[in-house]
Protein backbone atom coordinates (compact mmCIF):
# COMPACT_ATOMS: atom_id res chain seq x y z
CA UNK A 1 0.00 0.00 0.00
CA UNK A 2 1.66 3.18 -1.29
CA UNK A 3 1.88 5.79 1.88
CA UNK A 4 0.53 8.87 2.78
CA UNK A 5 1.92 12.59 1.88
CA UNK A 6 1.81 14.94 4.07
CA UNK A 7 3.40 18.58 3.88
CA UNK A 8 5.14 19.18 7.74
CA UNK A 9 6.42 21.30 9.99
CA UNK A 10 8.15 19.81 12.91
CA UNK A 11 9.75 21.41 15.89
CA UNK A 12 11.65 20.39 19.16
CA UNK A 13 11.75 16.66 17.52
CA UNK A 14 7.66 16.09 18.07
CA UNK A 15 7.19 14.60 14.52
CA UNK A 16 10.93 13.03 13.75
CA UNK A 17 9.71 9.51 14.17
CA UNK A 18 6.17 10.79 12.85
CA UNK A 19 7.83 11.78 9.05
CA UNK A 20 9.05 8.25 8.81
CA UNK A 21 5.98 6.32 8.66
CA UNK A 22 4.66 8.98 5.97
CA UNK A 23 6.18 10.21 2.65
CA UNK A 24 7.15 13.79 3.44
CA UNK A 25 6.81 16.64 0.46
CA UNK A 26 7.84 19.57 -0.01
CA UNK A 27 4.81 21.12 -1.61
CA UNK A 28 1.25 21.80 0.31
CA UNK A 29 -0.99 21.02 -2.97
CA UNK A 30 0.99 17.31 -3.44
CA UNK A 31 0.48 16.39 0.02
CA UNK A 32 -2.54 14.05 1.30
CA UNK A 33 -2.12 15.93 4.86
CA UNK A 34 -0.72 18.80 6.30
CA UNK A 35 0.96 17.97 9.56
CA UNK A 36 2.53 20.87 11.92
CA UNK A 37 3.29 21.60 14.95
CA UNK A 38 1.62 24.61 16.15
CA UNK A 39 -1.39 26.73 13.93
CA UNK A 40 -1.03 29.41 16.13
CA UNK A 41 2.03 31.41 14.76
CA UNK A 42 1.74 33.81 11.82
CA UNK A 43 3.50 31.43 9.49
CA UNK A 44 1.44 28.33 10.30
CA UNK A 45 -1.63 29.79 10.05
CA UNK A 46 -0.97 31.37 6.60
CA UNK A 47 0.11 27.32 5.78
CA UNK A 48 -3.42 26.45 7.84
CA UNK A 49 -5.16 28.92 5.25
CA UNK A 50 -3.41 27.48 2.43
CA UNK A 51 -3.64 23.79 2.85
CA UNK A 52 -7.55 24.34 3.37
CA UNK A 53 -8.00 26.28 0.05
CA UNK A 54 -6.65 23.19 -1.19
CA UNK A 55 -8.93 20.64 0.97
CA UNK A 56 -6.14 19.33 2.64
CA UNK A 57 -6.75 18.18 6.40
CA UNK A 58 -4.31 19.98 8.84
CA UNK A 59 -3.48 18.06 12.10
CA UNK A 60 -1.45 19.71 15.08
CA UNK A 61 0.94 17.10 16.40
CA UNK A 62 1.36 19.25 20.74
CA UNK A 63 5.10 20.24 20.35
CA UNK A 64 6.07 20.11 24.39
CA UNK A 65 4.83 20.69 27.76
CA UNK A 66 2.27 23.27 28.26
CA UNK A 67 2.06 23.35 24.27
CA UNK A 68 -1.21 23.54 24.06
CA UNK A 69 -1.59 27.20 26.40
CA UNK A 70 -1.88 29.40 23.61
CA UNK A 71 -5.92 28.38 23.05
CA UNK A 72 -6.50 29.25 26.49
CA UNK A 73 -5.85 32.57 28.92
CA UNK A 74 -4.55 35.10 28.64
CA UNK A 75 -3.82 34.15 24.78
CA UNK A 76 -7.23 32.47 23.60
CA UNK A 77 -6.28 31.76 20.38
CA UNK A 78 -8.57 29.37 18.21
CA UNK A 79 -7.45 25.54 16.77
CA UNK A 80 -6.87 26.30 12.84
CA UNK A 81 -6.52 22.51 12.67
CA UNK A 82 -9.00 20.40 11.96
CA UNK A 83 -7.36 17.75 14.27
CA UNK A 84 -5.06 18.30 17.42
CA UNK A 85 -2.94 15.78 19.01
CA UNK A 86 -2.32 16.36 22.49
CA UNK A 87 -0.26 14.32 24.57
CA UNK A 88 -2.19 13.65 28.00
CA UNK A 89 -5.55 13.89 29.56
CA UNK A 90 -4.71 17.59 31.14
CA UNK A 91 -4.29 18.98 27.89
CA UNK A 92 -7.60 17.80 26.54
CA UNK A 93 -9.25 18.61 29.40
CA UNK A 94 -8.25 22.17 29.73
CA UNK A 95 -9.17 22.65 26.14
CA UNK A 96 -12.35 21.38 26.53
CA UNK A 97 -13.18 23.55 29.68
CA UNK A 98 -12.17 26.90 27.49
CA UNK A 99 -14.64 26.07 24.74
CA UNK A 100 -12.84 24.23 22.29
CA UNK A 101 -14.88 21.28 20.42
CA UNK A 102 -14.18 17.69 21.74
CA UNK A 103 -14.18 16.22 18.29
CA UNK A 104 -10.99 17.80 17.19
CA UNK A 105 -9.10 16.82 20.37
CA UNK A 106 -6.74 13.29 20.39
CA UNK A 107 -4.90 11.87 22.89
CA UNK A 108 -2.00 10.43 21.63
CA UNK A 109 0.92 10.79 23.92
CA UNK A 110 4.21 11.84 22.82
CA UNK A 111 7.11 9.74 21.16
CA UNK A 112 9.75 11.64 23.11
CA UNK A 113 9.79 9.11 25.72
CA UNK A 114 11.34 6.62 23.43
CA UNK A 115 14.23 8.74 23.93
CA UNK A 116 14.66 7.88 27.53
CA UNK A 117 17.74 5.31 28.93
CA UNK A 118 18.64 4.74 31.89
CA UNK A 119 20.45 6.76 34.47
CA UNK A 120 24.16 6.34 34.82
CA UNK A 121 26.50 5.83 38.05
CA UNK A 122 28.96 8.79 38.19
CA UNK A 123 31.15 10.31 40.98
CA UNK A 124 30.45 13.10 43.01
CA UNK A 125 26.68 14.93 42.55
CA UNK A 126 25.64 16.87 39.38
CA UNK A 127 23.12 19.01 39.23
CA UNK A 128 21.45 20.37 36.00
CA UNK A 129 20.41 23.47 35.60
CA UNK A 130 18.22 24.43 32.21
CA UNK A 131 17.65 28.60 32.01
CA UNK A 132 14.30 29.46 30.65
CA UNK A 133 14.90 30.37 26.93
CA UNK A 134 12.57 33.76 26.06
CA UNK A 135 13.41 36.31 23.45
CA UNK A 136 16.26 37.89 25.33
CA UNK A 137 18.26 36.89 28.03
CA UNK A 138 15.91 37.28 31.87
CA UNK A 139 17.54 38.56 34.90
CA UNK A 140 15.95 35.20 36.64
CA UNK A 141 18.34 33.16 34.49
CA UNK A 142 21.51 35.00 35.97
CA UNK A 143 19.68 35.07 39.37
CA UNK A 144 19.35 30.90 39.76
CA UNK A 145 22.77 30.92 38.06
CA UNK A 146 24.53 32.88 40.75
CA UNK A 147 23.18 31.04 43.96
CA UNK A 148 23.70 27.46 42.15
CA UNK A 149 27.19 28.80 41.89
CA UNK A 150 27.72 28.82 46.08
CA UNK A 151 26.33 25.75 46.62
CA UNK A 152 29.50 23.30 47.87
CA UNK A 153 30.77 19.58 46.41
CA UNK A 154 28.85 19.72 43.84
CA UNK A 155 29.13 20.14 39.86
CA UNK A 156 26.67 22.46 38.18
CA UNK A 157 25.96 21.26 34.12
CA UNK A 158 24.24 23.81 32.46
CA UNK A 159 21.21 22.59 29.48
CA UNK A 160 21.04 25.06 26.99
CA UNK A 161 19.45 25.53 23.26
CA UNK A 162 19.99 27.37 20.51
CA UNK A 163 20.44 31.31 21.08
CA UNK A 164 20.92 31.30 24.84
CA UNK A 165 25.30 32.19 25.05
CA UNK A 166 27.13 29.44 26.61
CA UNK A 167 30.14 31.63 27.93
CA UNK A 168 27.07 32.80 30.46
CA UNK A 169 27.11 29.55 32.33
CA UNK A 170 28.67 26.57 33.99
CA UNK A 171 29.78 23.73 32.38
CA UNK A 172 27.47 24.28 29.21
CA UNK A 173 26.14 21.25 27.28
CA UNK A 174 23.58 22.62 23.87
CA UNK A 175 21.18 21.30 21.46
CA UNK A 176 19.54 22.92 18.79
CA UNK A 177 16.12 21.58 18.70
CA UNK A 178 16.04 21.70 15.03
CA UNK A 179 18.48 18.99 14.98
CA UNK A 180 17.89 15.12 15.18
CA UNK A 181 19.99 14.91 18.07
CA UNK A 182 18.46 17.53 20.37
CA UNK A 183 16.41 14.93 22.60
CA UNK A 184 19.39 12.17 22.43
CA UNK A 185 21.54 15.36 24.06
CA UNK A 186 18.77 15.84 26.36
CA UNK A 187 18.88 12.66 27.60
CA UNK A 188 22.05 12.24 27.97
CA UNK A 189 22.57 15.20 30.25
CA UNK A 190 19.74 13.76 32.31
CA UNK A 191 21.63 9.89 32.49
CA UNK A 192 24.16 11.47 34.77
CA UNK A 193 21.94 14.61 36.42
CA UNK A 194 20.99 13.92 40.36
CA UNK A 195 18.82 16.78 40.63
CA UNK A 196 17.60 19.54 38.39
CA UNK A 197 16.76 22.91 38.42
CA UNK A 198 14.74 25.41 36.23
CA UNK A 199 12.27 28.31 36.56
CA UNK A 200 9.27 26.33 34.48
CA UNK A 201 8.93 23.30 34.49
CA UNK A 202 8.41 22.85 30.27
CA UNK A 203 9.95 19.31 28.38
CA UNK A 204 13.21 19.03 29.77
CA UNK A 205 11.88 19.19 33.39
CA UNK A 206 8.90 16.39 32.01
CA UNK A 207 11.85 14.29 30.72
CA UNK A 208 13.61 14.23 33.93
CA UNK A 209 10.30 13.57 36.20
CA UNK A 210 10.08 10.71 33.57
CA UNK A 211 13.62 9.49 34.81
CA UNK A 212 12.38 9.91 38.35
CA UNK A 213 15.09 12.77 38.77
CA UNK A 214 13.82 15.23 41.92
CA UNK A 215 13.19 18.50 40.27
CA UNK A 216 13.60 22.12 41.94
CA UNK A 217 11.26 25.09 40.62
CA UNK A 218 12.82 28.54 41.13
CA UNK A 219 8.93 29.78 41.02
CA UNK A 220 9.80 33.52 41.22
CA UNK A 221 9.16 35.32 37.76
CA UNK A 222 8.95 38.90 36.86
CA UNK A 223 6.12 39.29 33.80
CA UNK A 224 7.76 40.35 30.49
CA UNK A 225 6.75 40.11 26.92
CA UNK A 226 7.11 37.41 24.42
CA UNK A 227 7.72 38.57 20.55
CA UNK A 228 6.00 42.19 22.12
CA UNK A 229 3.45 40.33 22.86
CA UNK A 230 2.03 41.69 25.88
CA UNK A 231 -0.57 38.61 26.75
CA UNK A 232 2.33 37.42 28.26
CA UNK A 233 2.03 39.89 31.06
CA UNK A 234 -0.42 37.47 32.53
CA UNK A 235 1.04 34.31 31.11
CA UNK A 236 -0.06 31.51 34.08
CA UNK A 237 3.50 29.61 35.13
CA UNK A 238 2.19 26.33 35.94
CA UNK A 239 3.96 23.88 37.95
CA UNK A 240 2.95 20.86 38.80
CA UNK A 241 3.54 18.76 42.07
CA UNK A 242 6.00 16.73 40.75
CA UNK A 243 8.08 19.63 40.81
CA UNK A 244 9.45 21.07 44.34
CA UNK A 245 8.69 24.90 44.44
CA UNK A 246 10.91 27.26 46.31
CA UNK A 247 11.92 30.89 46.11
CA UNK A 248 15.33 32.37 45.24
CA UNK A 249 15.79 32.80 48.87
CA UNK A 250 15.29 29.22 49.76
CA UNK A 251 16.53 28.08 46.65
CA UNK A 252 19.70 26.21 47.79
CA UNK A 253 18.43 24.94 50.83
CA UNK A 254 15.77 23.28 48.95
CA UNK A 255 17.91 21.84 46.78
CA UNK A 256 20.03 20.32 49.51
CA UNK A 257 16.83 18.73 51.00
CA UNK A 258 15.92 17.36 47.83
CA UNK A 259 19.42 15.72 47.30
CA UNK A 260 18.89 14.21 50.59
CA UNK A 261 15.28 12.84 50.22
CA UNK A 262 15.32 12.10 46.31
CA UNK A 263 12.15 9.70 46.59
CA UNK A 264 9.67 12.65 48.44
CA UNK A 265 7.91 13.40 45.06
CA UNK A 266 8.25 9.86 43.30
CA UNK A 267 4.63 9.19 43.07
CA UNK A 268 4.03 13.23 41.79
CA UNK A 269 6.61 12.81 39.48
CA UNK A 270 4.96 9.72 37.94
CA UNK A 271 1.03 11.49 38.26
CA UNK A 272 2.63 14.52 36.22
CA UNK A 273 3.97 12.52 33.06
CA UNK A 274 0.73 10.99 32.91
CA UNK A 275 -1.64 13.74 33.19
CA UNK A 276 0.66 15.79 31.19
CA UNK A 277 3.20 13.24 29.16
CA UNK A 278 0.76 10.73 28.44
CA UNK A 279 3.43 8.40 29.80
CA UNK A 280 1.27 5.07 30.56
CA UNK A 281 -0.02 5.05 26.54
CA UNK A 282 1.54 2.20 24.32
CA UNK A 283 2.13 3.08 21.54
CA UNK A 284 2.01 6.96 20.91
CA UNK A 285 3.27 6.25 17.18
CA UNK A 286 0.42 4.14 16.16
CA UNK A 287 -2.02 6.75 17.99
CA UNK A 288 -0.81 9.35 16.01
CA UNK A 289 -0.22 7.46 12.37
CA UNK A 290 -3.83 7.00 13.09
CA UNK A 291 -5.27 10.67 13.96
CA UNK A 292 -3.58 11.57 10.92
CA UNK A 293 -4.78 9.01 8.45
CA UNK A 294 -7.95 9.44 9.38
CA UNK A 295 -8.24 12.95 9.11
Amino acid sequence: MLRKKIYCLNHNQILTEIMKEFEVVDKIEDADKVVLWTDVVSLAQGIVRLAHAYKKPVIVVQHGRHGSSRYYPPFNEPILADRICVWGERDKKVLIENGHPEKKIFITGTTIFQYLKPRKPHEGINIVFYPEHWDREVSENRKVKNELRKIKGVKIITKLIEGQEPKDYDNPVISNRNNPDHLDICVEVLSTADLVVGIEEGTFGLLAQAMDIPVVIMEEWYPKTFGGDERYYNYWRRISEGSKRTTLGNLNETIKQQLENPDELKKERRIACVQEGGIEIENPLERIKQVIENA
